[in-house]
């Protein structure tokens, strides 16, 4: 599934455009669209809509390493009560011997404490996920850290088919990702990846409020 051009307006154009996508490609059946808090949330709306599938939402969080939060070192993921962890096992070790275990834990503790308040502020968007098929969205897949963590996660959940489905990724995660999904879509695949967001004219931070805002009107 390849786009004619390399790039997309906004989460809402990206997230139409790969519903419109993943309607023609995949087979008739219950569905159900999570997304990924927060950014995930406008793209999988979208989707969900060209599916006529419930749509939810499930937390995760990206685990930085402590003198650089931007570089995942792994992600957790929390949906019904449920937890999983997907760590890089390469990076987390040079972490710790850099850091010291003591200071990987403080870091993990922290993002989980955030994880669960976001997990219980969206609780009331988590459908039932067992035989059916499920649909997971983010706005791009770069590390791939949060998608893999949330398909380890759903995972658990027994679904009839998981699926990972993204506007944009990174080649080689993108092919990681057949490892936890049953399949994975993205629209571009470029072989040279730049950061997600410049795939995107418009790649404004989505606030809760908007999630809500979404989450409602598809309830």
């Amino acid at each position: 599934m390849q786009r004619a051009h390399q790039g997309f307006s906004d989460r809402t154009q990206a997230g139409a455009a790969l519903g419109l996508a993943l309607a023609t490609e995949l087979p008739a059946g219950e569905y159900v669209v999570l997304g990924l808090l927060r950014g995930g949330v406008p793209i999988a709306a979208e989707v969900a809509h060209a599916l006529g599938a419930a749509l939810g939402a499930l937390a995760v969080r990206k685990l930085g390493a402590p003198s650089n939060p931007e570089l995942a070192l792994g992600a957790l993921a929390q949906y019904r009560g449920e937890e999983d962890r997907v760590l890089n096992a390469e990076l987390y070790r040079r972490a710790s011997r850099s850091f010291g275990l003591d200071s990987l834990e403080d870091t993990e503790t922290a993002a989980r404490q955030k994880l669960s308040a976001l997990s219980d502020q969206f609780a009331d968007y988590a459908p039932e996920l067992t035989d059916r098929i499920v649909v997971l969205c983010d706005d791009g897949l770069a590390t791939g850290a949060t998608m893999k963590a949330g398909l380890a996660l759903v995972r658990k959940f027994q679904p009839a088919m998981l699926i990972a489905a993204v506007p944009v990724a990174a080649p080689t995660e993108l092919d990681e990702l057949s490892r936890y999904a049953d399949r994975s879509f993205a629209l571009i695949r470029p072989q040279e990846f730049n950061a997600v967001g410049a795939y995107y004219e418009d790649f404004t931070q989505v606030t809760e409020q908007r999630v809500h805002q979404l989450l409602r009107a598809a309830g």
